[in-house]
């Protein structure tokens, strides 16, 4: 019973609902952050492609060949890609099988399927890639595997969102906390007032030096307490100041009916 109380108290109610707003709110912050981490992964990978694509395409047909194969060897990762045909798609250098026919040579980045050539080819993978076409007729096409882009946005996502479970856990914990604090305070005012009724004028409600609601409340009703005990106390003297003043001719009335029932012989002289 106690712990259904606990949960219907307002208090914790309240800081439920403040909980799943905020978590609502942080979702829809991670969710924004992932989409806008992600973006910039592959815009940053979109750049770096063409850039890599202008280097080499301004180099001397001797040095690109070497430039392509410098630029495989240094990816350890095996997300490059790069490709020299000539102007019938036969490969000249690089990695990549066959020229994509999808490429647009000379726009922009944009995902293709390319067929990595070698020992350890994957074939036929979605890639980021762009082409152009070089002044001897050739096509140099670069590319890049942004799997790895979309991993980190996936592990920056879960990281995010292993970070609200325990946000909304510290909102309940918060919520449990004041709920149980506010019970314990009202369970304490109730017993004293229950003590107030019984009789108890000189018990008080507990009083704090905080400045809030319970403080004030309970600074306001002790000093009720305070009027009706003043109040009960000067009634009680007045009682007994007529009680002392009547003593006196009650005493005489006493001793004067006890002469008559003392000395009187007959119903007469009584």
């Amino acid at each position: 019973m106690r712990q259904i109380q606990f949960i219907r108290s307002n208090t914790f109610l309240w800081a439920a609902a403040i909980a799943a707003a905020l978590a609502l709110f942080v979702a829809a912050l991670f969710a924004f952050i992932y989409w806008k981490i992600d973006d910039y992964l592959i815009m940053r990978s979109d750049r770096m492609i063409a850039t890599q694509l202008n280097f080499m395409a301004e180099l001397p047909p001797g040095r690109l060949m070497d430039a392509i194969s410098d630029h495989l060897k240094q990816d350890s990762r095996g997300v490059q890609y790069a490709g020299l045909f000539d102007a019938v798609g036969t490969p000249l250098a690089g990695n990549i099988g066959r020229l994509p026919a999808q490429l647009d040579l000379g726009g922009p980045v944009r995902s293709v399927r390319l067929a990595r050539d070698g020992p350890s080819a994957v074939r036929d993978t979605v890639v980021k890639a762009a082409g152009r076409r070089l002044g001897n007729g050739h096509i140099l096409v670069i590319g890049r595997n942004v799997d790895e882009t979309r991993e980190i946005s996936n592990v920056v996502g879960q990281a995010l969102l292993l970070g609200l479970l325990p946000a909304f856990c510290l909102c309940l914990l918060a919520g449990a906390w004041l709920s149980v604090r506010a019970q314990r305070r009202v369970e304490e005012v109730n017993q004293r007032v229950q003590r107030i009724v019984a009789g108890d004028i000189r018990e008080r409600l507990p009083q704090t030096n905080a400045d809030d609601p319970f403080a004030r409340l309970a600074r306001i009703v002790n000093g009720m307490l305070d009027e009706m005990e003043t109040t009960i106390n000067a009634l009680a003297g007045v009682g007994n100041d007529i009680a002392h003043d009547l003593r006196t001719p009650l005493t005489r009335a006493r001793l004067a009916l006890e002469r008559g029932r003392t000395h009187a012989a007959t119903l007469e002289e009584l």
